[in-house]
């Protein structure tokens, strides 16, 4: 009895901190043979979503949209706007028409992202993916604002 009270009571003393040990994914990186730990939140069904991952201290957000239809021949930049209670940010991305072609079907965005960009995701009530010729807009409701704190807690 001792032991699982004692346990509990770190439990509640971590979480009081804000230590966690999310539920992150991990798979091998096929090119440096590194353990990659990562998140997924669906943004808008399965398959429109953004993936944050960690290798070593390096971490990056994808946005991943399997139903693209767009094809770019020049490279462009692309921006992801967060509005967050704890400031608005904008991660910058390029894209072009070597990133996807008729066999690779999935449209992919990736940038590095800061912790400090993490603690003012953790607020995150939009985010808008601002392409060259579209625009996407998502609203992030309590269930996806739950799943995005689960994969900041992997960035840690």
């Amino acid at each position: 009895m001792k032991p699982t009270f004692l346990l509990g009571v770190v439990g509640l003393l971590m979480a009081d901190m804000g230590i966690s040990f999310a539920q992150c994914k991990e798979k091998i990186s096929p090119s440096n043979h590194k353990i990659v730990h990562y998140h997924i939140v669906q943004l808008s069904g399965p398959k429109e979503y953004l993936t944050l991952a960690k290798t070593g201290e390096e971490r990056i957000l994808n946005y991943h949209n399997d139903e693209f239809g767009q094809v770019y021949h020049v490279q462009m930049f692309t921006e992801i706007k967060f509005s967050s209670v704890k400031g608005n940010f904008s991660l910058y991305t390029t894209i072009s028409s070597t990133d996807r072609s008729n066999w690779q079907s999935e449209f992919v965005l990736s940038t590095p992202i800061e912790p400090k960009e993490l603690e003012k995701m953790k607020g995150t009530v939009q985010i808008e993916i601002l392409l060259p010729d579209d625009k996407r807009t998502f609203k992030v409701d309590a269930k996806k604002n739950q799943l995005l704190h689960k994969a900041i807690a992997c960035m840690y």
